[in-house]
């Protein structure tokens, strides 16, 4: 891990951009040491720093890489949750779902499929009202929470059980809903074409069959969604919103909600805390709903807001317009 600290230039831009209670100078400083930093557990692995560097450093990936040898309570959640059950939640149902062979495929991610299925059932709902056919296939966690804690050969072969399987299927593409599932697949494998379902929506021009209501929403950006994969995504998101209701923008709608990173179930106290801005900049502009694009999001927010996924909103636009 030594050279991803090297092109350090110790100019702080990281730590101003930072929104959480870490020094990310100090850890890339002792990211050469056989001890990492307490504190790189509070990183909630948004990318913000990574953005700003005028050396391009990698910062997140110097985090994750010492968070490897950390065995936090949280973190032990994670490893055994997914050595338990393949899933980095304790699944409460059964997955029901019927593979087949199709060229394209449906991939939810555990949050989605086991804590939040609306979001879910919304997805397939308005692929199958734009006339898209996809399968599914018997979800294991793609990796990411494993990849957030430094556990990148855990993560590799969790996502290779997935990949496996739409081999067998025949599959070519990949729409997703989770950001988290999105970036992994984007980033550890080449493969499979992955489309969130925004790039699907946008695609098939879904913007002239949605029902304009008198509600006022604003959009929180996913930092795994806005700058692992493309900020393009929250414009799509933002014309959708413009389409279907009254959309008021609040002033940093890409700061990073707190729960990132593995740090909601390592720490919720501090989770909670740094979604305090957050908080103060939702409030300031007086929504009724605030679109999220991100199931951990939604959760994170929902404590305080009526938080719902876009795809949800979009799934009740339809309905009324038809």
């Amino acid at each position: 891990m030594k050279a991803l600290s090297e092109n350090c230039i110790k100019c702080g831009v990281c730590e101003m951009v930072c929104p959480s209670a870490l020094s990310s100078l100090r850890a890339l400083d002792m990211e050469r040491s056989a001890k990492p930093p307490a504190e790189v557990t509070n990183c909630t692995t948004c990318n913000r720093c990574v953005a700003a560097c005028p050396m391009g450093v990698p910062i997140t990936k110097a985090i994750e890489g010492m968070r490897r040898s950390l065995s936090t309570p949280g973190y032990l959640e994670t490893l055994h949750n997914i050595s338990t059950y393949g899933l980095s939640v304790v699944p409460g149902i059964r997955l029901d779902v019927s593979p087949r062979r199709c060229k394209t495929a449906y991939f939810a991610g555990c949050l989605t499929n086991y804590r939040l299925r609306q979001i879910g059932e919304a997805v397939e709902y308005t692929l199958r009202f734009m006339g898209v056919e996809f399968t599914r296939i018997e979800e294991v966690c793609c990796g990411s929470p494993l990849n957030r804690i430094g556990r990148f050969d855990l993560a590799k072969g969790m996502l290779e059980k997935n990949l496996r399987q739409f081999r067998e299927l025949g599959v070519e593409t990949i729409i997703t809903s989770c950001p988290g599932c999105t970036s992994t697949l984007l980033e550890y494998q080449d493969e499979f074409e992955v489309v969130h379902y925004l790039d699907v929506y946008d695609s098939l021009g879904i913007y002239n069959v949605l029902q304009k209501e008198e509600y006022r929403a604003t959009l929180q950006y996913p930092c795994h969604l806005y700058r692992n994969v493309s900020p393009y995504m929250m414009k799509v998101a933002e014309r959708i919103l413009k389409r279907m209701c009254n959309y008021v923008p609040m002033e940093e709608p890409d700061r990073c909600c707190g729960a990132g990173g593995g740090v909601r179930r390592n720490d919720i106290g501090l989770a909670r805390f740094l979604k305090q801005r957050k908080a103060a900049d939702i409030r300031a502009v007086s929504p009724d709903v605030v679109a999220v694009v991100c199931p951990q999001c939604s959760v994170q927010l929902s404590e305080d807001f009526t938080a719902e996924d876009l795809s949800i909103l979009v799934g009740r636009s339809i309905r009324h317009s038809a």
